[in-house]
């Protein structure tokens, strides 16, 4: 039988993998500036304002700030949200 304990502890793997996905987009972006190479940091650019921006801004709005929401209680703990959250991940 699953519990709210059990949705609870979901929701806390989802919130661990999206601040991992985050971290990993943190680096990767850091990466491309820091090491200086411009083809690279230019292919970062052209990935956060090229044709497909609104992918990638979908990406980073789905994978990292929507999980970020279930560092609130009330929300890891209503059935609902915790339902789309799952589905959409």
């Amino acid at each position: 039988m699953i519990t709210m304990k059990h949705i609870d502890n979901m929701a806390k793997i989802i919130l661990l993998t999206g601040t991992i996905v985050g971290y990993a987009y943190l680096m990767e972006l850091f990466i491309a500036f820091y090491s200086g190479a411009k083809y690279e940091s230019a292919a970062f650019l052209y990935r956060l304002s090229g044709p497909y921006w609104w992918a990638f801004w979908s990406l980073i709005t789905f994978n990292i700030v929507i999980p970020q929401l279930l560092w609130i209680k009330k929300f890891r703990r209503s059935f609902i949200i915790t339902f789309i959250h799952f589905y959409c991940y």
